[in-house]
C-alpha cells in the first residue's frame, strides 16, 4: 500500500522553517552589530504633563556625566543601564527613570517627576513636600509647587521619608504624629484629584487637638474637617452647602463650617 505524501504541506513546513532560521540568523547578526555599536547621542526626556520643573534635562545630564563620564563614543553594550536607572531614581524629585537604547545608536533616558500634593511646615519650622505616593520631598531652589500648605501641630520630619502605614491594630483615630500625617496626606491627595477643591483649598491647619481645619481661597471662613474619614461624603456635604447655602447667604456670613458630625453641617456666624 502506497503512502500518500502531502507535498504541499511539506513545502509549507519547509518554508516556515527556512523563514524562522533566517529570522534567527538576522537576530544574531543584529545583536552582534548592536554589541559593537557606539552611543552617538544621549536623549533626555522629562515626562511631565503638569508643568512642573523640579527636574531639568541638564540636571540629569550632570548626574550621568559625574557618574559615567561622557557616554558618547562608549559601546552601548558596556553601559550599565540598570545602575544608571538606579542612580537617577535616587534624585528626590524623580519618581521613576527608564533608560533604553535604540537601533540608531541613541541612549534614551525618560524621567518621570514626583507630583507633590502638599507642602508641610512642621512644628519645628522644617518645610518639605509630600507627593501623591506619600513620599517626602525636599523643597526645590528653582521651583515652587502650587499646592496647599499644611502647618500647625505636625511633628513629622522630612527625614522620615514616607507617610507611615497604619499601626497593626488598624487604629487611625489616634492623634499621634503618624496618624496626623496620614490625615494630612489623605486630604491633600483627595483635594489634588478634584479640580474644584484643588482650586479652593489653600491651607490645612492641624490644631492642638489634632483636628484638621481647612482654609479656603474664596470665603472668609474656616472649615472644620476633623480627620480624613469619609472624605467624599464630607466634601459632598460642603459642596452642597456652598451651592445651596453660601451662594444665597453670602460667602462671608459664617466664621466656621463644621463637617465633623455625621450628615450635618454646623455653622457659626460671625
Amino acid at each position: 500500500m502506497k503512502n500518500n505524501i502531502d507535498w504541499s504541506g511539506v513545502k509549507k513546513q519547509a518554508l516556515s522553517l527556512s523563514i524562522a532560521l533566517a529570522f534567527l540568523v538576522s537576530l544574531g547578526f543584529v545583536d552582534s552589530r548592536r554589541s559593537q555599536m557606539k552611543c552617538n547621542d544621549v536623549i533626555i526626556t522629562i515626562l511631565d504633563t503638569l508643568g512642573q520643573s523640579f527636574v531639568e534635562p541638564e540636571d540629569i545630564h550632570l548626574v550621568v556625566l559625574n557618574k559615567f563620564g561622557n557616554l558618547k563614543g562608549q559601546k552601548l553594550s558596556s553601559i550599565n543601564i540598570a545602575l544608571l536607572e538606579k542612580i537617577i531614581d535616587n534624585n528626590p524629585f524623580v519618581a521613576d527613570a527608564e533608560v533604553f537604547s535604540s537601533i540608531d545608536g541613541k541612549l534614551n533616558i525618560e524621567v518621570l517627576q514626583r507630583r507633590p500634593v502638599v507642602r508641610v511646615v512642621n512644628f519645628n519650622n522644617e518645610s518639605f513636600y509630600v507627593d501623591d505616593e506619600g513620599v517626602f520631598m525636599p523643597l526645590s531652589e528653582k521651583y515652587t509647587a502650587r499646592v496647599p500648605l499644611a502647618n500647625g501641630y505636625i511633628f513629622n520630619r522630612e527625614t522620615e521619608l514616607k507617610v507611615q502605614d497604619p499601626d497593626a491594630s488598624g487604629n487611625t483615630d489616634s492623634v499621634s504624629s503618624a496618624s496626623i500625617m496620614r490625615d494630612v496626606y489623605a486630604v491633600s491627595r483627595f483635594v489634588a484629584q478634584d479640580d474644584f477643591w484643588n482650586a479652593q483649598i489653600e491651607q490645612i491647619f492641624v490644631n492642638v487637638n489634632g483636628d484638621l481645619e481647612l482654609i479656603p481661597r474664596v470665603g472668609r471662613h474656616t472649615i472644620m474637617l476633623g480627620n480624613s474619614k469619609d472624605l467624599k461624603e464630607k466634601f459632598d456635604r460642603l459642596f452642597l452647602f456652598y451651592t445651596d447655602g453660601l451662594s444665597k447667604a453670602g460667602w462671608d456670613k459664617y466664621k466656621t463650617i463644621n463637617l465633623k458630625f455625621k450628615d450635618q453641617v454646623v455653622c457659626t456666624k460671625k
